[in-house]
């Protein structure tokens, strides 16, 4: 919270030095409130607080689903490539929000596209499609833009999606 980059579209800037809407900063947001709230006391004196930011970026987020239930490495910029990881941890946000109930159920057609995106792009071997490779701060749109990606085995997005299929397992058990 004490970051300040959150924007008044719902989305997080990477960092004050790049002033863009990256994909995973954005999933490692959503991600990072949806564990601080699955484990912060019930009657913490942030707690509000917390639960009311991380809805206004969730509700930042869905303007920006690609209608293949992805999002895309820069959220905002739609021709930029749907990026793996991002949707990974946006969609595990997602579940697990609906799973303790700090989310309606109005939630899950955009979690739904999500886990359609993302199965869709893991082949029967495991080999995952466009997952951003690691990026510090970046000092241009234009090098957020061209970030490479990687396809086929990736710790990190399979890491990810790994979260995201554990949540939607958990989910649909109601457990």
């Amino acid at each position: 919270m004490s970051a300040n980059t959150l924007q008044p579209n719902g989305l997080w800037w990477h960092c004050k030095a790049s002033p863009y809407f990256w994909g995973r900063g954005n999933g490692f947001a959503a991600l990072g409130f949806a564990e601080t709230l699955t484990y912060l006391p019930e009657d913490h004196s942030s707690r509000e607080q917390l639960l009311h930011t991380h809805l206004l970026h969730l509700e930042g987020l869905v303007n920006h689903q690609d209608e293949s239930g992805m999002w895309r490495q820069l959220v905002d910029m739609p021709e930029t490539y749907r990026e793996f990881s991002t949707t990974s941890m946006i969609g595990y946000s997602l579940a697990r929000g609906l799973r303790e109930g700090w989310l309606a159920s109005e939630w899950r057609p955009m979690l739904d596209k999500a886990w359609a995106g993302i199965a869709e792009r893991i082949s029967d071997s495991g080999e995952l499609e466009h997952v951003c490779v690691g990026t510090g701060p970046l000092e241009s749109l234009d090098a957020y833009v061209n970030r490479s990606y990687t396809d086929g085995l990736d710790d990190r997005g399979g890491a990810m999606a790994l979260w995201f299929a554990v949540e939607m397992a958990r989910l649909e058990a109601g457990v």
